[in-house]
């Protein structure tokens, strides 16, 4: 074969390889960010005396597609989170750490527009 026989074969292979690479709804992904936190974080809550929720580091998060886990990750110093999924429709689970287990929930749609989301755990204080 010639070299620019084998030119032209290589140059198509690429350019086929490039086209189904670009075919739309394929391997496209988006992404979700956000913060978990914990609340309430006060014994007595008095008026004129904010509590707000504290963040919560090294919370488990993980997204699911039914009943399989399609990502997952631990949250930061600051109770934050970032994940790059499929498109696709998924609930974000994000668990408390120490010694009183809860979670919290939120369905998210993934796709080319960026989701940001906050989860609060219960602290368990009461």
């Amino acid at each position: 074969m010639s070299e620019v026989k084998r030119f032209v074969v290589a140059l198509m292979a690429v350019v086929l390889w490039l086209s189904g690479c670009a075919s739309p709804g394929t391997g496209h992904s988006g992404v979700v960010t956000g913060f978990v936190l914990t609340a309430p974080v006060c014994p007595v809550e008095r008026v004129g005396q904010e509590c707000p929720p504290r963040p919560v580091p090294g919370a488990a998060v993980v997204a699911l597609d039914g009943e399989a886990v399609r990502g997952s990750t631990l949250t930061d110093g600051t109770g934050a989170f970032h994940l790059t999924l499929p498109d696709g429709n998924y609930v974000i689970k994000a668990s408390n750490v120490g010694g009183y287990e809860s979670t919290a929930t939120e369905a998210v749609v993934i796709s080319e527009t960026p989701v940001h989301i906050t989860l609060v755990v219960d602290s368990g204080i009461r």
